[in-house]
């Protein structure tokens, strides 16, 4: 009694069957479809982001550059005036245009300092240090110019050229590499949208391919369990009828509806056998 309990809570239907291998296609297809939309939600936003503190910086780099050429060239129209009688620094007669560069050129670093974050290249943040520290070599140079009062133009332009041109190469050259260095972040973080894009459709690509490998196993099962069943069970009952041939027919599909089909049908062939041995 017991054995026959045991076996019947073994005994799974075909619909059962099918019902199960449909819902662990169905499963697996959800589960990466979510685990798709949310990594490349996940990524893009990130992107977005880095992208946009890459833009930020870049466009800071540039004002910056504009900035100290417009001062620089001003310092030059200074020292080539003829009537020059005083520094181009605080205390000069360009005191206010002096201020304003040193209060812009301040605000723009900040600026560039708030905007740097954890995925901030090294490169950029060494840059932003070299240019700070460019800018103060320039400053202090520049005070030089406190000296050239009563000078003529010609000494004037000679301290220029030689002494205070050479600092404002090395700050412009040190903004260029900060400017290099963030359009080269940009330059990747742009090209990591199209890898996060083949990155989020990963898991959709192998659902997709799972999903055939679980639609081709769930058609062997089919054919192994119903449809192979069902044929045989047909040739069993075509060969007794049409030449009496003894039915054979075994189904090994653990006493399922297709097993219980099978041996009514042997059962009915041998009670016709049986009948038709009377008569």
């Amino acid at each position: 009694m017991n054995n026959k309990k045991a076996d019947k809570k073994r005994v799974r239907s075909i619909k059962s069957k099918v019902g199960a291998g449909f819902t662990v296609l169905a499963f697996i297809l959800f589960f990466s479809s979510i685990v798709s939309l949310f990594e490349y939600t996940r990524m893009n936003r990130v992107l977005t982001q880095q992208i946009g503190e890459n833009v930020n910086s870049v466009n800071i780099a540039r004002d910056l550059i504009i900035l100290t050429e417009d001062y620089n060239l001003g310092v030059l129209d200074a020292m080539s005036e003829a009537d020059y009688e005083g520094g181009f620094v605080t205390g000069g007669p360009a005191d206010a245009t002096n201020a304003e560069f040193i209060q812009d050129f301040s605000n723009t670093m900040e600026d560039m300092r708030r905007s740097f974050t954890e995925s901030t290249s090294f490169k950029e943040k060494n840059y932003a240090d070299s240019v700070l520290l460019a800018y103060t070599a320039y400053m202090q140079v520049l005070r030089e110019s406190l000296d050239m009062t009563g000078s003529n133009l010609e000494e004037r332009q000679e301290w220029y050229f030689n002494r205070l041109q050479p600092f404002y190469m090395k700050l412009r050259n040190y903004i260029r590499r900060l400017t290099d260095a963030s359009q080269q972040a940009l330059l990747e973080n742009s090209k990591k949208v199209d890898e996060t894009f083949y990155r989020s459709i990963t898991p959709a690509i192998a659902s997709v391919v799972v999903g055939l490998l679980v639609v081709m196993l769930f058609n062997y099962f089919i054919n192994f369990y119903l449809i192979n069943p069902l044929i045989k069970i047909n040739k069993g009952i075509t060969g007794y009828r049409n030449v009496r041939k003894d039915y054979t027919v075994e189904v090994d599909n653990n006493g399922d509806e297709l097993d219980s089909l099978n041996n009514a049908v042997r059962d009915i062939i041998e009670d016709h056998k049986a009948v038709s041995n009377a008569s």
